[in-house]
């Protein structure tokens, strides 16, 4: 997989995102509706991270069965 590839698909992941930007989407989820392997969208995930455009928040803490929400960032610059 190489670097456009991410891109394009970190492109998908984020229009999806950003289809209901105030809402929490399980990673289960994202990787349904957009059909991308684990890879692919761990790949995706990590580039929106890295330039600040998505949150992670887990369920339980101290949970063996944490279910891990990712959200949009959302940047105001004055």
């Amino acid at each position: 997989m190489d670097k456009y590839i991410i891109g394009e698909n970190a492109g998908k992941v984020w229009r999806l995102l950003n289809s209901d930007h105030l809402r929490k989407w399980e990673f289960s989820e994202i990787k349904k509706i957009t059909g991308m392997d684990d890879a692919e969208l761990g790949s995706a995930i990590g580039w929106l991270a890295r330039e600040d455009k998505v949150q992670f928040e887990l369920e339980h803490h101290n949970s063996k069965d944490e279910k891990a929400y990712l959200y949009l960032m959302l940047n105001v610059y004055i």
